[in-house]
């Protein structure tokens, strides 16, 4: 099983109602294929993780990568992983306010940059996300 961590900037102004009907398709999608992640969303910049089949895993990233209303799309963090962080989610998502980004230690600055200074700490960064997730935004088990 494949796990994909990626930044990305909206092209443009997203609306509330383009991204509820973004989430209903990837969720529907997400389902049949057996994809799990979760997304947050922060003016006009998104960090997701997309977690399942492999090459399923590797063709949506693709599509992400491609898709018009993304851009300057930055992997952060590509590994093989036993189990999966979201099992229950075929997508989970958040949109941050700037006072939940400034309670995240790093984060604020992380929505700040792009391109080859975000790249100079991704794997770091996601790997804080990750335990972030854990630790605040997942429900306890």
């Amino acid at each position: 099983m494949l796990s994909i961590a990626y930044v990305s900037s909206a092209t443009g102004p997203v609306s509330d109602d383009e991204i509820a009907n973004v989430l209903m398709r990837s969720r529907a999608n997400n389902e049949r294929d057996g994809i799990t992640g979760a997304l947050l969303y922060h003016r006009g910049r998104y960090i997701q993780i997309v977690e399942g089949p492999d090459e399923i895993v590797r063709t949506r990233f693709e599509a992400i990568a491609a898709d018009p209303r993304h851009h300057v799309v930055d992997k952060m963090r590509e590994q093989f992983i036993a189990d999966r962080q979201f099992p229950e989610w075929t997508m989970g998502f958040r949109a941050l306010s700037d006072e939940s980004v400034k309670e995240l230690d790093g984060f604020e600055d992380f929505f700040n940059r792009s391109g080859k200074a975000r790249l100079e700490h991704a794997e770091n960064e996601a790997q804080q996300f990750l335990e972030w997730l854990g630790e605040y935004w997942l429900p306890r088990r």
